[in-house]
């Protein structure tokens, strides 16, 4: 009778050594498993602050080469406007391009028709101004054009509460949306902000974000810069004549000498067009860049974009500055990235043409960064 009790004691023993081996494993693992966790995240935390800084320098670097640049013009062919070579760094790399903000429309220019005398002149008026460049540009990408497109928006920049039009909108008309919204009565911060406005649905937003951009103030576009459906659109009846015209004469270094040759080519009277696109609408030179930056370190990504203002001193200053983490393993999302500037070239002979003026595209759509 011993023999059994003793053998169920050593089972018991046994058994209790094996749970407690089993207890000590899932312990042990679990604090080697937070350990890993927390190097990774050690890991990355050092990785992102690395490429943080490599980015700012690469800003800085960008910084120095705008206010080194020719300020007299701007165009394609500058330093600037070439991708940064991919560089190499001690786990990863960078590269990045300057895209020229000035070669879009900015929404903020309309606030300079903030009278319903100013923005009905300028609407009656066959010269190109900033009303009538927009609804064209709408009519060309297909958007339904009329005449709350123009006036609602001055209403959101404008600092009054008066209308400026019939179809225009301010509080009272936001305060019955369901949800209800509050009219910003300022400047846009950033293009996106269009879908906020009565009238404009996000689809139609989306659409236009290649073309569009929200600066501080007042300007021109640099049609040494600006895309083809722009030009098309700042041609009016013209349209695609005056597209023509301007992208066989880029870069273009004097505006006078340009609008004394568009005269003859679109058998224009002389100093028709001066009147046709006023130096208040166009120009050469431009003040507003936007900087990408993409840096990859270890298994983080960032991706900065920075909005340049370079003053008449010839002096830069970062204006705003959005920075995205990601890992590094996620593939890249386009739509975070800048819009692309140009279109794809509608028939073979423009593929041509594309492909032997490589050098006048944007930078950023070389690289993918659009």
């Amino acid at each position: 009778m011993v023999a059994p009790t003793l053998n169920r004691q050593a089972g018991v023993a046994l058994l209790a050594a094996l749970i407690l081996i089993m207890a000590l494993v899932f312990i042990l693992g679990n604090i080697f498993y937070r350990h890993q966790i927390d190097i990774s995240q050690t890991s990355q935390a050092l990785h992102r602050d690395q490429a943080l800084l490599l980015a700012l320098s690469g800003e800085n670097w960008a910084r120095q080469m705008l206010e080194a640049d020719n300020v007299d013009y701007d165009h394609f062919g500058e330093t600037w406007a070439q991708a940064i070579p991919a560089m190499p760094v001690d786990g990863g790399m960078i590269n990045g391009c300057i895209s020229d903000l000035q070669g879009r429309f900015n929404l903020n220019s309309l606030k300079a028709f903030d009278t319903n005398t100013k923005l009905n002149a300028a609407l009656a008026d066959k010269n190109a101004s900033e009303p009538v460049v927009w609804n064209q540009l709408l009519a060309l990408l297909e958007i339904p054009v009329y005449p709350g497109r123009v006036e609602t928006i001055i209403d959101w920049i404008d600092e009054k509460s008066d209308l400026v039009g019939s179809s225009g909108a301010e509080q009272d008309d936001y305060a019955m949306l369901l949800p209800p919204r509050m009219i910003a009565n300022e400047m846009m911060v950033e293009p996106s902000e269009l879908a906020s406005v009565m009238g404009y649905e996000i689809f139609e937003v989306q659409t236009l974000m290649p073309w569009i951009t929200a600066l501080p103030d007042k300007t021109h576009i640099n049609i040494n810069t600006a895309s083809d459906e722009l030009l098309i659109a700042m041609g009016g009846n013209l349209d695609t004549q005056f597209r023509d015209a301007v992208l066989d004469r880029r870069p273009i270094e004097d505006l006078g000498t340009f609008h004394d040759q568009i005269d003859i080519e679109l058998s224009l009277s002389k100093g028709d067009a001066v009147n046709r696109w006023p130096k208040s609408l166009v120009d050469i030179t431009t003040n507003y860049f936007q900087l990408y930056i993409e840096v990859l370190l270890g298994d983080v990504r960032i991706e900065v974009k920075s909005i340049i203002n370079r003053l008449s001193s010839g002096e830069t200053v970062i204006i705003h500055r959005d920075i995205t983490t990601v890992p590094a393993s996620l593939p890249k999302d386009s739509a975070s990235s800048l819009q692309t500037l140009t279109d794809e070239a509608d028939s073979d002979e423009d593929s041509e043409n594309a492909t032997e003026n490589t050098d006048m595209q944007p930078a950023c759509l070389m690289i993918g960064a659009f």
